[in-house]
């Protein structure tokens, strides 16, 4: 069936439109990423100019994935109180939620990537050190029962992107 007049051209530009993951937290949204730094700064859902900026470490051009960047975020889904900016309270759920950005700005949303999620810090269980997935934007949790300063780097090994986030726990 083909659209014709203002209506198909509103369908065919809802289809560009990204849509927030299910696991959207109001509260992590404004923490972004550029380059492991803490801030309120995010091309999460494409960039509103003619340029999208990217974060982090770039992927390779011609990534059979297509994913150029990938922004993080420190994910507090039970509302973990915050000392300071980027400074949480020790028994605290945090993590890092993700999504992976093409050179024009939206979000992939698939299985195409191959991720790895880092975890470092002091006191780490090997067994949390190193999370595999192969979805493209998603979430990981992690149960912080003591304090110290923390990095999640988030690694797609299908293009080369990376990018990482840092906080602190006391």
């Amino acid at each position: 069936m083909k659209r014709t007049g203002i209506a198909g051209l509103f369908a065919a530009a809802a289809m560009l439109i990204p849509i927030a993951p299910a696991t959207a937290d109001p509260v992590g949204d404004l923490f972004g990423s550029a380059s492991g730094s803490l801030d309120s700064g995010s091309s999460a859902f494409g960039s509103s100019g003619d340029k999208v900026t990217h974060y982090g470490k770039l992927g390779r051009a011609g990534a059979r994935n297509g994913v150029k960047s990938i922004n993080v975020w420190v994910y507090n889904p039970k509302g973990a109180r915050e000392i300071t900016p980027g400074t949480f309270v020790k028994n605290s759920r945090l993590g890092v939620r993700w999504n992976s950005i093409i050179n024009s700005g939206p979000i992939v949303d698939g299985n195409e990537c191959r991720m790895e999620v880092r975890l470092a810090g002091p006191k780490v269980p090997k067994e949390a050190a190193l999370y595999k997935t192969q979805d493209c934007t998603a979430v990981k949790s992690y149960f912080f029962k003591g304090g110290g300063n923390f990095t999640i780097r988030v690694t797609d090994l299908v293009s080369g992107a990376s990018n990482s986030i840092a906080f602190s726990v006391q």
